[in-house]
């Protein structure tokens, strides 16, 4: 009977220290769960022409060699966009060539831009402190124009892109402080953002 007793305690005790074993480790476990929200920033400009607004529906008619017209294209960072670099490109539509490369010739880019492959790049970044940039603020028709001209309807496209400042990769820029981004890819951008 004594061995039967001593097994018992045995039991008991082994029994005690397995309920005692597993309560402490139920006092040592832990589970915690982290959801971190993430939103995504965006880029967003707005171009302009506030000295051509008045003539946006109609156009401007009746213009002669040597008139200026007031035409200021300006770029202008959203006040909930991130940092970006934005670039313009100019197509004169309706003349042919060499009359099409006057009206661009006769332009007075201003200061921070440089003409790299049909495109003119913005230096500076735009932010919220700096956040506008115009490219020129006048068109002035040739004064050498004659009467091949005369009647004729010309349109100036000017087209303005942006992309994000912040975290480019260290090729984004080449020697010419061009985009190292070709036109169709940033066109394939702007239509994912037009169209979600």
């Amino acid at each position: 009977m004594k061995k039967k007793s001593i097994l018992t305690m045995a039991l008991a005790l082994v029994l005690v220290g397995a309920i005692g074993v597993g309560a402490t480790l139920a006092y040592f476990t832990d589970k915690a769960d982290a959801t971190n929200i993430v939103t995504m920033g965006h880029v967003d400009i707005e171009l302009t022409e506030p000295e051509f607004e008045t003539y946006l529906e109609d156009g401007i008619s009746g213009v002669v060699p040597g008139q200026e017209i007031a035409k200021d294209p300006t770029i202008t960072l959203a006040a909930d966009s991130k940092d970006a670099y934005v670039r313009v490109k100019l197509e004169v539509t309706g003349l042919e060539d060499e009359y099409a490369q006057d009206i661009i010739d006769s332009l007075e880019i201003q200061e921070g831009w440089t003409l790299v492959d049909g495109y003119y790049y913005y230096s500076d970044k735009l932010t919220q402190e700096n956040n506008t940039a115009t490219l020129f603020e006048t068109v002035t028709i040739p004064t050498d124009w004659d009467n091949a001209v005369a009647d004729l309807t010309f349109n100036i496209k000017v087209s303005a892109e942006a992309i994000q400042a912040d975290y480019l990769a260290d090729d984004f820029f080449n020697d010419n402080k061009s985009w190292n981004i070709d036109a169709e890819t940033i066109s394939e951008y702007a239509k994912a953002v037009e169209n979600p």
